[in-house]
């Protein structure tokens, strides 16, 4: 049976690839980490392994202010790349009036994926093995297939975060101020927990928690009138799983891989 993380990037695929032009990044070699730096517009981002016969491409799609949409030829006119101390800045121009870049991205798995959205649009990223750092003012982050770790920061956006592997040594923290939180990670997972939802939220866990104080309304989707804020652990404990809102409830679910 197909899984549900190959089917995923399957669709991305077969529906981006009619969308976008593309611009191949194959000769950026010496670099360990990519660090994408856009202001309106959605991200989409798939690791790729080195058996793939298109592993690093770039492709977007520009909108201008009236709303016409046209798939771009000339990236020189609206980005730029840059490579500093191995790391590769893709950056895309500040908007003219109300424009927008959306991007799709072909990246190695193996490299460190860092996302910067500053002003507003959808990330979905998937197939990462060494993690991902990402900051988003205004839009929903979805990960799949992700490894290692994850720092999540949006002001105003659901997050929703699968894990097919745990680096044990290194922290998972997804906070965002409007919106819920569901993370999955492998049944075996140990991890230390801080779990906030400050208003309108409650709080869902596959595993057992064992905890000092006990969780309201735990497994119970009743949405609290007053601030749930817990410490505990599952699995006996192990690196900090940090998930965080002002805003909506948090979910912590057993991948299925």
């Amino acid at each position: 049976m197909i899984s549900k993380k190959i089917i995923f990037l399957l669709l991305t695929t077969m529906v981006c690839a009619h969308l976008y032009s593309q611009n191949d990044l194959s000769n950026y070699t010496d670099i360990e980490s990519v660090y994408i730096i856009s202001h309106w517009g959605n991200v989409n981002a798939v690791g790729t392994n080195s058996k793939g016969s298109t592993k690093f491409t770039v492709e977007a799609r520009f909108t201008d202010s009236s709303k016409k949409t046209k798939i771009i030829d000339d990236y020189t006119r609206y980005m730029s790349f840059e490579v500093k101390e191995k790391k590769l800045y893709i950056k895309t121009r500040k908007p003219e009036g109300f424009e927008s870049i959306d991007l799709y991205l072909k990246i190695p798995e193996d490299l460190l994926l860092e996302i910067l959205l500053q002003k507003g649009g959808e990330i979905v990223v998937s197939n990462f093995n060494k993690g991902v750092e990402i900051n988003s003012l205004n839009g929903s982050v979805k990960l799949e297939g992700i490894g290692e770790y994850a720092l999540v920061n949006a002001t105003n956006g659901e997050i929703k975060a699968s894990f097919d592997k745990i680096n044990q040594d290194l922290p998972i923290s997804l906070v965002t101020l409007n919106g819920g939180i569901t993370v999955e990670i492998p049944e075996n997972a140990k991890h230390d927990l801080r779990l906030i939802s400050r208003k309108n939220g409650y709080i869902e866990s596959d595993f057992i928690i064992d905890t000092r104080k006990p969780i309201l309304h735990l497994n119970q989707k009743i949405y609290s009138k007053q601030a749930i804020d817990n410490k505990g652990s599952i699995n006996g404990g192990g690196s900090l799983l940090f998930l965080s809102t002002e805003n909506g409830p948090i979910a912590i679910k057993r991948v299925n891989l």
